[in-house]
C-alpha cells in the first residue's frame, strides 16, 4: 500500500506548516527544520510505502526512522489527510470518467483503510427499496442513478399528471398518464445504465408488504406519507429484517428527514410511544386541506439530504447523522435549521 497526501492544501508560515484540513478548519505543526514539509511533500507523490519513506527522508538530509514515520503516517490518517495511492485505476476506465465527481466527493470520507474505489463498489452493489416516486422519491431516484447505486426498487401506485411537472423532474409531457414506476424506470435507462431500476406498480398498506418488498436489500427510504401509519409498517418490517431506512417529508412549511438502525438507534415505535406519554392527541376543530405545498427547489433540497444521509448507511465511512434524530429546516423562518433527537422507550418492544 502506497499512502498519498490527499489534495489539500498545505501552506508555510514562520516555522511551522499549516494543512487546510477542511474549508474552515486548519491543522498547525512545528516545522523548524523542515522536516514536517519534507514528509508531506513525499506523501503528496504517493509512491513509497512507509519503509521507503524514511530512507527518502535520509536521502533529503532528515534522520528519521521507520517508526518516526509510522507514527506520523498513523497521525495523518487520523486526521483523514491521507488515502491510498493508484486505488481509482482498480475501477475500469468508464467508471473513472462517469463517476469522477463522486470519486472526487468520496475523497473527503476516503482513508488507508477504506478508498474513494472502495466507495463507489459499495454503492454499486447497494440495493435499495424505494417507497415512493413523487416528489422527493423521484429525486432521491435521480440522486442514486448519478451516484451509481447498482439496483433501486421503486415502488408506486400512482400515474403521472400534469400538476407533477412542477416538482417531479424524471417525468415529461410525454409521460402524462403513464405509470409513475414506468415512467421513473424510462428515465433512469436512458441517463444511465449502472443502475437496475425495478419498477414495482403497487400500493403498500401493511408492515407485511413493506417486509416483502425490502427483503434483500440493503436500505430503505420511504419517500411517503399514506396511509397514515406507513411510518410505523417501515419500522416494523425494518426491525425484523435488521435493514436500516430513512424518512423525509415536509409538513406544511418545515422540511425534516431522519432514519433508524435496527439495533442501534431508537426506532420509530419509541418516538410513538413517547408521544403518547405526553398525552392523547386531541381531534381538530377544523380538517386541513391536503395540497401539496412541495415546490421544485423544495423537494430538490428534501431528496439531497435524504440521499446523502441514505449514503452513510450504504458507505459506511461516516455514522449517519439523522440516527433517531429529526433535522428539520424552518422555509418560513429564514430557513433556520433544528435537530430533535429522540431516546429509547423502555416499552418499546422492538427494541428491547
Amino acid at each position: 500500500m502506497l499512502p498519498r497526501l490527499k489534495s489539500v492544501l498545505v501552506l508555510p508560515d514562520a516555522g511551522s506548516v499549516v494543512i487546510h484540513r477542511r474549508a474552515l478548519e486548519r491543522v498547525h505543526l512545528d516545522d523548524e527544520d523542515g522536516a514536517v514539509a519534507a514528509l508531506l511533500g513525499l506523501l503528496r507523490e504517493g509512491r513509497r510505502a512507509e519503509p521507503e519513506l524514511a530512507d527518502a527522508m535520509a536521502a533529503n538530509g532528515f534522520t528519521v526512522s521507520e517508526r518516526d514515520v509510522a507514527a506520523a503516517v498513523a497521525q495523518f490518517d487520523e486526521w483523514g489527510l491521507l488515502e491510498r495511492a493508484g486505488d481509482d485505476e482498480t475501477l475500469p476506465l468508464e467508471v473513472r470518467r462517469r463517476h469522477e465527481s463522486n470519486l472526487r466527493f468520496y475523497d473527503v470520507t476516503a482513508s488507508l483503510d477504506v478508498s474513494s474505489a472502495d466507495q463507489h463498489r459499495a454503492v454499486a452493489a447497494a440495493r435499495v427499496l424505494l417507497l415512493g416516486a413523487g416528489g422527493v422519491g423521484s429525486g432521491v431516484l435521480q440522486s442514486m442513478v448519478g451516484l451509481g447505486v447498482g439496483h433501486v426498487t421503486l415502488v408506486d401506485f400512482d400515474v403521472v399528471e400534469t400538476k407533477n411537472l412542477a416538482r417531479q423532474f424524471a417525468y415529461g409531457l410525454a409521460a402524462i398518464g403513464e405509470r409513475k414506476v414506468d415512467a421513473a424506470k424510462a428515465w433512469a435507462d436512458s441517463y444511465s445504465p449502472g443502475t437496475v431500476v425495478e419498477p414495482v406498480h403497487r400500493r403498500v398498506d401493511s408492515a407485511a408488504a413493506v417486509r416483502e418488498l425490502a427483503e434483500g436489500h440493503d436500505l430503505v427510504v420511504c419517500a411517503v406519507d399514506s396511509p397514515d401509519d406507513i411510518q410505523l409498517m417501515v419500522n416494523e418490517a425494518c426491525f425484523e429484517l435488521g435493514i436500516p431506512y430513512v424518512v423525509g417529508g415536509l409538513a406544511y412549511s418545515t422540511l425534516c428527514y431522519w432514519s433508524v438502525e435496527p439495533g442501534r438507534s431508537p426506532c420509530r415505535r419509541c418516538l410513538h410511544l413517547h408521544r403518547g406519554d405526553e398525552g392523547p392527541m386531541r381531534d381538530a376543530l377544523f380538517e386541513r386541506n391536503p395540497v401539496n405545498r412541495a415546490t421544485g427547489p423544495v423537494v430538490q433540497l428534501l431528496a439531497g439530504f435524504v440521499t446523502m444521509e441514505a449514503m452513510r448507511y450504504l458507505r459506511r465511512t461516516e455514522p449517519p447523522v439523522a440516527a433517531a434524530c429529526y433535522h428539520v429546516v424552518e422555509l418560513a423562518d429564514g430557513m433556520t435549521t433544528e435537530r430533535h433527537a429522540w431516546q429509547h422507550h423502555p416499552d418499546c418492544e422492538l427494541c428491547r
